[in-house]
């Protein structure tokens, strides 16, 4: 699939492909294999490592790139892992660009090879500084709020942006399941029976409030 990908990126006049991936145990060996493919297909591969998948799709944007390929299977039990694809305008590919990538599957074509990897440390930064940019988002209002915000990011790879991106707006962060080892602590889909620690965590700081007042 990554292969077809290049293929795809590389017969549309594109030359370079964004690499990103989730926490999962299996994504450096995931990445490390869609790298080789992308690179044999002829593409410079961008490596931005670890990020959350709308940090990746920004990227590809940022570097003007052909594509970008997300090794993540995104709320999927941790055991899963897939391959995310984006088109050079940033979004996930539709039905039309869809179909070139099945073509390319189902002909396979041996490609150029020659492709360089250069690294990118730097999406996350650009992201939280455009997310700060916005319009509409009154950093200096949620600075004087004050607020105390309660995270649980089950170990994925959200939880740095999501801390800093918190931090820089002035909130106090009482956090759990941070550390980002694919160690998932329970199902990652975000639904009520799989809330309860955050739901414990958000309580005990509203009895803190509570005894402060």
């Amino acid at each position: 699939y990554a292969a077809a990908f290049g293929a795809l990126v590389r017969e549309s006049g594109g030359s370079s492909v964004v690499l990103a991936r989730d926490s999962r145990q299996s994504g450096p060996r995931f990445a490390g294999v869609a790298q080789a493919a992308l690179r044999s297909a002829g593409c410079r591969v961008i490596d931005c490592g670890m990020l959350p998948t709308p940090t990746a799709q920004l990227a590809v944007e940022h570097h003007h790139a052909g594509g970008g390929s997300v090794v993540t299977a995104s709320h999927n039990p941790v055991e899963w892992n897939a391959l995310k694809f984006v088109g050079p305008d940033g979004v996930f590919l539709d039905q039309d660009a869809w179909a070139g990538l099945e073509r390319h599957l189902s002909r396979p074509a041996a490609g150029p090879g020659g492709g360089e990897a250069v690294s990118d440390p730097d999406a996350v930064r650009r992201h939280l500084d455009l997310l700060l940019q916005l319009p509409f988002a009154d950093a200096a209002a949620v600075r004087g709020r004050k607020l105390r915000v309660a995270l649980a990011c089950v170990r994925g790879a959200g939880g740095p942006i999501m801390t800093q991106l918190l931090e820089r707006l002035g909130c106090g962060v009482q956090a759990i399941n941070l550390e980002t080892d694919g160690r998932f602590p329970r199902a990652p889909e975000p639904v009520p029976a799989n809330l309860g620690a955050l739901a414990e965590l958000v309580k005990g700081l509203h009895r803190e409030d509570v005894v402060q007042a």
